[in-house]
């Protein structure tokens, strides 16, 4: 009867004022609720309690107008795709037209599969440190938001890597990069380093060099008539051999240029740019 009652009321108002007061007979808006006991001690309770649902229920939910607002209080059911693709962890949502929205009641809002980095070293509130470990260890909602995201077999790992937009062939989650690098001869230009360098072609003690000579060789400054009886300035003889000179020890050397060595000992060159290490961690809902 009571309940009659206040229904009763509730449709007087609406007819008398075209505003609905509640515990008001001068409602200030179209819903105007006023509470029972604005201050005091008294322990019976004020408030408007927002009707509580699982995530199944909000994703079946065949027609919802936009703005209703519910309080999803069990995300173990259902999965986080159609309208319920924002819904991964407990709290207020209101239906925008097409996707429950999470009813944000602070500043920092987070979906599925952001990632962040952090000074923390552990998982914490929802945010999952990327270090390749299998997804099959996570609680129950991470796996299933994982897969949402396409997620399998591990989390990304990230450990002493940087984050880059992917490339268009490229697929999340991939690899790649070195932190260092070496040279080789192939990326240097094509330059010659020259330098001179004394090289000792010969060394030996006292010897002679000869020449082999043909017959009819006039030879000048040959007293007593030369080698062979063949007169004075002449060459007697076929094939003779003329000595040219005679020393003691000495060397013979040449210049000649040569690929002077740089000195180096291969060691690679660390390509990053100076950094701040931090870890890095994806958000799977709380």
């Amino acid at each position: 009867m009571k309940q009659l009652y206040s229904t009763a009321l509730l449709l007087a108002g609406s007819f008398a004022f075209s505003q609905v007061g509640i515990n008001s007979s001068d409602p200030k808006a179209t819903l105007d609720i006023v509470a029972k006991n604005a201050t005091g001690t008294v322990t019976e309770t004020d408030g408007i309690l927002i009707p509580h649902i699982d995530r199944q229920r909000a994703q079946n939910m065949a027609t919802v107008a936009t703005s209703t607002m519910v309080y999803v209080n069990d995300i173990s059911t259902g999965t986080n795709t159609g309208t319920a693709v924002h819904i991964d962890v407990t709290g207020f949502y209101y239906f925008d037209g097409s996707v429950w929205q999470k009813l944000n009641f602070d500043s920092q809002s987070y979906s599925l599969g952001d990632i962040q980095y952090s000074a923390r070293t552990a998982d914490h509130e929802g945010w999952y440190l990327l270090d390749g470990r299998s997804i099959a260890g996570l609680p129950a909602n991470a796996r299933s938001a994982a897969a949402s995201l396409g997620l399998g077999g591990n989390l990304f790992d990230a450990t002493d890597k940087t984050l880059k937009a992917r490339g268009t062939s490229e697929n999340v989650g991939a690899v790649g990069g070195n932190g260092s690098i070496t040279i080789s001869q192939s990326n240097l230009p094509n330059v010659s380093l020259a330098g001179n360098a004394n090289i000792t072609i010969n060394s030996a003690g006292s010897h002679t060099h000869t020449s082999d000579k043909g017959s009819g060789f006039l030879v000048t400054g040959l007293a007593g008539g030369g080698y062979g009886g063949g007169g004075a300035g002449a060459w007697g003889g076929t094939g003779a051999f003329q000595t040219t000179g005679t020393a003691g020890a000495h060397t013979h050397t040449i210049s000649q240029a040569v690929q002077v060595p740089l000195g180096g000992s291969g060691q690679p060159i660390d390509n990053r740019s100076a950094y701040l290490a931090l870890n890095s961690f994806i958000y799977l809902g709380e």
